[in-house]
């Protein structure tokens, strides 16, 4: 009796999380997901308080617009290669080890003429960041942009030889060795710290990671394939199943989606520096990086949506429904919660901070909410392979933020880049919602689509794995 009472028990403790997440595992892989980006995302935002307490505010908007650009550069450099790396190591067998390092190499080598090329011409294409064109300051940069490069596509070994617990692992390392730099930098009085710090937390993790992924999980990887070869014949590996055709088409449309974002996620604040001054591009780079935490939870509940729903197309209508439902109620609360309180956790990053981006932070905290419904149009979009599409909505929301910014910030000063954002964000989302026939099917009229096998292990979102590595 004392059995099944305890059992009753727990069963009660436990219904309340199952209410909260609806006891499916769309919102509960959803939730996971976001927690994981949370917890990365709460790091980053402690270093940046931390950097913007022991540094003024024109040298963390110097610093932060060039590892702004360094993002950029390293996220154009890795060819969408750690995609390759997730959808092709499962299956890669004995030559596993040899395609990660030819992805290393082309990565590398791009990353390395990208930012060279960038150094050497950054008094003309950004004065801004002239700082980078010297002796030191120079090789820094081109490093700290290869180690990124790196760095990103390590995720995708980890996660496509199926050790994705180490991919936190090794974020969790990168995010302390930042902290633990940055203060050590600022005490020094370096006024570069904080590049500086993102490149050696970068070679720390690099290293730390590497030696895990060539020295154990590799090896280990190829003896339990040997041992699962002696025993008899195996399953045709699953890269079989697409087409070379198939694999880079969708690719290519991914990679030009995911620099799109990047562009959006990653030159304001270059261009806001170049326009408005260092001081101005601190006040919006903090005010992303704590909006960046609500972006996380409309992207990582749309990669949740593409697992559940690729194997089983005819679920997505009713999937995309209860997604917009329940993150849409949650992130309304987070949005309210962050508008109220935005002068107090500016105040976490200095003094000068809520005075100047208490509007401009609750505008991007607004942008947050039709960025969900653009979220999960896009991650059907990527079920049905809807890739042109998906890449249209990218360039429509980098065309207009962009577009927008030139206009309003001239006209609005600081909060212009705000309601740039807003209004892109808003008008993207209404026109998804006008023509949601397409990404939103009737759950009454939904029938089998062909999904294809590359669905049923999707890519990691740029806009999460960048906006949670700030």
């Amino acid at each position: 009796m004392s059995t099944l009472r305890r059992s009753e028990r727990r069963s009660a403790h436990a219904r309340p999380g199952r209410r909260i997440l609806g006891g499916d595992p769309l919102l509960r892989n959803g939730a996971l997901l976001t927690l994981a980006s949370l917890s990365t995302s709460a790091l980053g935002a402690a270093y940046w308080s931390l950097a913007g307490l022991r540094y003024d505010v024109a040298t963390v908007g110097r610093n932060y617009s060039a590892i702004s650009m360094m993002m950029f550069l390293a996220g154009v450099s890795q060819l969408n290669l750690a995609d390759v790396l997730v959808r092709f190591t499962p299956a890669a067998g004995r030559a596993t080890r040899r395609l990660i390092l030819l992805a290393y190499l082309a990565a590398v080598s791009t990353a390395l003429v990208a930012s060279t090329g960038f150094v050497l011409l950054v008094p003309r294409l950004s004065p801004g960041l002239s700082f980078l064109h010297g002796p030191l300051l120079g090789p820094v940069f081109v490093v700290a942009t290869v180690s990124y490069t790196v760095f990103s596509l390590q995720d995708g070994a980890l996660t496509g030889i199926r050790r994705a617990g180490w991919v936190l692992a090794e974020n969790a390392l990168f995010s302390m060795a930042k902290l633990v730099a940055v203060f050590l930098l600022s005490l020094a009085a370096a006024v570069y710290g904080i590049l500086v710090s993102w490149t050696v937390a970068l070679l720390v993790s690099l290293v730390f990671t590497n030696v895990y992924l060539f020295g154990f999980a590799l090896p280990s990887r190829d003896r339990a394939a040997k041992a699962l070869r002696a025993s008899g014949p195996g399953p045709e590996p699953v890269a079989a199943q697409e087409s070379t055709g198939g694999v880079v088409r969708y690719t290519g449309l991914t990679y030009v989606g995911g620099l799109l974002w990047l562009a959006v996620s990653n030159l304001p604040q270059v261009l806001i520096l170049n326009t408005m001054g260092a001081r101005d591009s601190a006040y919006f780079s903090i005010s992303w990086v704590i909006t960046t935490m609500l972006y996380v939870v409309s992207t990582n509940m749309g990669s949740s949506l593409v697992v559940e729903s690729a194997g089983d197309p005819a679920r997505l209508g009713q999937a995309v429904r209860k997604v917009l439902r329940s993150t849409g109620v949650l992130l309304l609360g987070a949005v309210v919660l962050l508008i109220l309180a935005a002068p107090l956790v500016l105040r976490l990053f200095g003094p000068d901070y809520p005075r100047h981006a208490t509007t401009l932070l609750r505008l991007l905290a607004l942008s947050a909410l039709p960025n969900l419904v653009t979220a999960t149009a896009l991650a059907s979009f990527r079920v049905h392979r809807r890739l042109g599409l998906f890449v249209l909505v990218y360039a429509v929301l980098c065309a207009g933020i962009f577009g927008l910014c030139v206009a309003l910030v001239h006209r609005m000063g600081l909060p212009g880049m705000g309601m740039a954002f807003l209004v892109a964000q808003l008008v993207v989302a209404g026109t998804l919602l006008v023509f949601r026939g397409s990404w939103m099917p009737d759950p009454t009229d939904e029938g089998p689509v062909d999904a294809g096998p590359m669905e049923d292990a999707p890519m990691e979102d740029v806009e999460t794995a960048e906006g949670a590595k700030r």
